[in-house]
């Protein structure tokens, strides 16, 4: 090792030293070349986003952009195994492609990784409880706080480095539609780190061009026909889309344009009309069967019953959604849910076992009347007048602009108010 990579590797742990109190002797690390290089190592940190689409969004857009300049100043990113960050900032890393070093804290990587051929695997070990961020934030020579909670650890452990390294090389974004400890960071010497909104391209993108084609019903009387329709509600998706790959969904966030990343109920409505399909996708009650679910019952009763579910973070029963005609859902195979005791699976054919919904306990499934699709479902396969899409506002019935014409129920006019 040269003097000069001495010195990078003794500053980086002197560094950790001073910022954990782990005395370096107690540090182990599996390999150290990456200590010793001196292309600077930048660690980008965020606390969990949670399910807010636009703040994914928001995190990556200050992420691509940091990333790319690492890939002109040719530097490595540093990140913490299982870190919040972690999934975004490998793919931006193998996007823009810049070397990475990922560490693994008191954990042995896994055997085989499914890591791009620039990560570096390093484990680190040592007595201490220290947190992983903590570790890479002590070891980067720079530090970006992208996303940081109030009162959190990773604004703890900012506020750490702030007064154990020079402040300049911690930099906190600001998002003025979040509540974050960017303010008190910056007081305490952080640089604050801003970005301009959306441009107005993106903005614009969410509104479709203006067509002719669509059909506005003014026949509402179906939605109150409890017998001749299977109604499908679409709810909002906080990740990729179903059928998408995570790294697409990743892909959108970090180079694509706002409008890719709106994923509410009308959104996924949106998609649907777009494509003609509805995309089977796995359900809590059974992994191994990817399926479509439909409700028996009259769209007006179907609102009705719009829940919020807190364990899952999301209404059910949104006024969004597909409705398909019976005899049209039969034909392509769309078959009644069979409801049981969960003893009662067994006994159903393999064939049929995509269909099987436990009765509940303190919730009876037996009242939603589903009905299932073994698969996708391509609606383009029915007729023009066995589909209808439903929206609650009139704005929402021109977007869904699509080649099959199908017609759009506005549930506003059905209860008589005016568009």
């Amino acid at each position: 090792m040269t003097d000069q990579s001495s010195i990078n590797q003794e500053r980086r742990l002197k560094r950790l030293q001073a910022f954990t109190r782990e005395s370096i002797s107690t540090v182990a690390f599996s390999s150290s070349d990456w200590l010793a290089d001196p292309r600077p190592l930048v660690a980008p940190v965020s606390s969990r986003l949670g399910h807010d689409m636009k703040l994914h969004r928001e995190v990556s857009r200050f992420l691509a952009r940091r990333i790319d300049e690492l890939r002109r100043k040719e530097a490595r990113l540093l990140v913490a195994a299982g870190s919040a960050i972690e999934p975004l900032a490998l793919r931006a890393a193998a996007i823009f492609k810049v070397p990475c070093v990922r560490i693994w804290v008191n954990k042995p990587p896994p055997l085989a990784t499914d890591t791009e051929d620039s990560v570096c695997e390093v484990q680190a070990t040592a007595r201490s409880a220290w947190t992983r961020d903590a570790w890479v934030i002590a070891l980067a020579d720079f530090v970006d706080g992208i996303y940081v909670r109030q009162r959190g650890s990773i604004a703890s452990c900012l506020r750490a480095r702030i007064q154990a390294a020079p402040a300049s090389s911690t930099r906190v974004a600001v998002m003025p539609d979040y509540k974050t400890a960017a303010t008190e960071l910056i007081a305490a010497g952080a640089i604050g780190w801003y970005f301009a909104s959306e441009d107005q391209d993106d903005r614009s993108a969410k509104a479709a061009p203006r067509s002719q084609g669509v059909r506005v019903d003014s026949d509402d009387r179906w939605i109150h026909d409890s017998d001749g329709w299977l109604i499908h509600c679409t709810r909002g998706c906080s990740g990729a889309w179903p059928g998408e790959t995570e790294h697409q969904y990743q892909d959108d966030l970090l180079i694509g344009n706002a409008s890719l990343t709106e994923r509410t109920a009308f959104d996924t409505l949106r998609r649907i009309a777009r494509s003609g399909m509805l995309v089977a996708n796995t359900i809590a009650s059974d992994k191994r069967y990817p399926v479509v679910c439909f409700s028996h019952t009259s769209l007006s009763q179907r609102l009705s019953k719009r829940t919020f579910r807190p364990h899952l973070g999301r209404w059910d029963n949104e006024p969004y959604g597909v409705a398909i005609a019976i005899e049209a859902a039969k034909r392509i195979g769309i078959q009644p849910v069979i409801y049981g005791d969960p003893k009662d699976r067994k006994l159903l054919p393999e064939e049929n076992q995509f269909r099987f919904q436990a009765k509940g306990k303190t919730y009876d499934w037996t009242d939603e009347h589903e009905w299932r699709s073994n698969g996708s479902v391509d609606l383009t396969q029915l007729g023009r007048n066995a589909v209808r899409l439903f929206v609650p506002r009139c704005d929402e019935a021109e977007p869904l602009r699509s080649i099959h014409a199908w017609s759009v129920t506005v549930l506003a006019r059905a209860r008589g108010e005016d568009c």
